[in-house]
Order: C-alpha cells, then sequence, then structure tokens
C-alpha cells in the first residue's frame, strides 16, 4: 500500500464534473468513490462555500441530482481543514484560499485548470498540476498496487 496523497481540487473541476460525467473532472470523482484510497481531498469552509456557490449559479435545473450527488460525495470524504494563515502569492484573492488550504492541510497536489492563477509548478513542496498529470499518477499507483 502506498501513500495516500493529499488533494485540493479546485472549483473548475467541480463544476466540470457536475456538467460531465465523461471528462477528467468526473474521473477524478469516480477515483474518490474507489474502495482503494488513493488521495484524500482537503476541505475547507472557504472552499465549500466557493463550491457550493458556484454551482448555485453555473448548474442548471436538468444537473441538480448531479449536483447534490457529487457535493455530498465532497462533503462526507473529504478531511476539513480550519487554515490559520493568509497568502497573497496567487493572481486572484479568491485562489488564495485553495493554497491556503493546501499548505496549512499539508497538501501532495493542488489540481486546477488555471494553473498560471498559482506559484509556478510548486509552492511550499505542494505541486501544482493540471488534471491530466494528477490522474495519471493515480493510475501508476493503481498499476503498482496491482502488482503487488
Amino acid at each position: 500500500m502506498q501513500k495516500i496523497l493529499r488533494v485540493v481540487i479546485d472549483t473548475n473541476h467541480i463544476i466540470s464534473a457536475i456538467l460531465s460525467a465523461r471528462g477528467a473532472s468526473a474521473k477524478l470523482i469516480d477515483w474518490m468513490t474507489k474502495e482503494q484510497d488513493y488521495f484524500r481531498l482537503l476541505m475547507s469552509q472557504p472552499i465549500w462555500n466557493e463550491y457550493s456557490t458556484v454551482a448555485d449559479w453555473l448548474i442548471p435545473e436538468s444537473k441538480q441530482r448531479e449536483r447534490e450527488r457529487i457535493l455530498n460525495i465532497l462533503r462526507l470524504q473529504s478531511d476539513w481543514i480550519e487554515p490559520k494563515i493568509q497568502l497573497d502569492v496567487c493572481a486572484y484573492k479568491s485562489d488564495s484560499r485553495f493554497l491556503e488550504c493546501a499548505v496549512e492541510g499539508k497538501a501532495d497536489y493542488l489540481v486546477t485548470k488555471n494553473i498560471r492563477h498559482f506559484p509556478p509548478k510548486e509552492y511550499q513542496g505542494i505541486k501544482i498540476v493540471r488534471i491530466r498529470k494528477f490522474l495519471d499518477i493515480l493510475e501508476k499507483m493503481e498499476k503498482y498496487d496491482n502488482r503487488i
């Protein structure tokens, strides 16, 4: 058994997962529901508020059931963090809450579509990556476990 990764996921992937069950973002949610744990989502109240608020704005009525399903998975299967730090290293203040949670929760990865909004590649040991790279990491972990 390998180390369980600690991860913060930006809102754009949560919204994408709700809107489409076929994309990379939905695959990330699927990884959270596997029997074998490969990563734990780190969540803070500010992140939860953003997920919920943006979902209220952007998710159409036809996707409300999927919205509730995914938000429920996230709420129940997260490690809740209470960041006590405030950072000013992101392009937008709203992105800082994700990095603050990642730092306070000792995350391994921050997964986002907007890597240009965050410090380049890594911040205090936290790798800032696009979803495809993170899914590749999870797939390699799973292959390794299946060999054992």
